[in-house]
């Protein structure tokens, strides 16, 4: 692990966890408001459970709402977006200042979002400021496996969310596929039954449906870095 601290690795694996929470969340969220208007979005009560966060809701669009923008309520995107810049900003001179800044300017939309009548601007600015904040540091850090423990967050993290949001077999076996070859170079170690078990699941020689229960599979996501 070079000079890459224990403290230093767990930063770096949830900066890019909560940054990933963020950005697939917020897509979704987005879509959410679209289907409040047009048509039945997924009853907020069954996200909640999928989420395994407390149902806090009076209705799907207090939801939308609050799940996206409400400070008190840790579960929202704006507390994770937080969370995303508190490990940042330790990291400031693992990841560069200009880096950290696209993180500060995503928490800065968000909650510009959160008092806006019409917040589709400024969350799509969340969104590109992720997106530019991975750009930045993938150029911009010479040491790899700072980068892929960084992207090891976002694979987790967005598997994670893919799989209890109910995203189709395919695409989630192309995030297992995604995942397992990036811990394979990253620097952290992992339970071997974890890896196992999502190595079974990816196997190509199984069609493009998964092989065990998602609740399993979310288990052994979760589980699978060791710190």
């Amino acid at each position: 692990m070079g000079s890459l601290t224990l403290n230093k690795i767990d930063r770096l694996y949830w900066m890019g966890r909560y940054a990933e929470r963020v950005n697939t969340s917020l897509r979704f969220i987005m879509d959410y408001y679209d289907k409040l208007i047009d048509s039945t979005p997924m009853p907020h009560e069954e996200i909640c459970t999928r989420l395994a966060i407390p149902d806090i809701y009076a209705d799907d669009a207090d939801f939308a709402c609050k799940f996206t923008f409400d400070l008190n309520n840790p579960d929202s995107l704006v507390c994770a977006a937080d969370r995303m810049l508190g490990n940042g900003m330790m990291l400031r001179e693992t990841i560069s200042s200009r880096t950290l800044s696209y993180l500060q300017l995503a928490v800065n939309s968000l909650k510009e979002a959160g008092t806006s009548s019409a917040p589709v601007i400024e969350e799509q600015q969340v969104i590109d400021y992720i997106m530019a904040f991975r750009g930045s540091f993938d150029d911009g850090i010479e040491d790899e496996s700072i980068r892929d423990i960084i992207k090891l967050g976002f694979n987790v993290e967005k598997l994670s969310l893919y799989l209890r949001l109910g995203y189709p077999d395919k695409i989630c076996l192309k995030e297992i596929k995604k995942l397992l070859s990036r811990v394979r170079r990253a620097p952290v170690r992992t339970r071997s039954s974890s890896f196992a078990a999502l190595l079974k699941t990816a196997d190509p020689m199984e069609s493009n449906t998964l092989t065990e229960e998602r609740n399993a599979i979310i288990a052994a996501v979760e589980e699978l870095i060791e710190f």
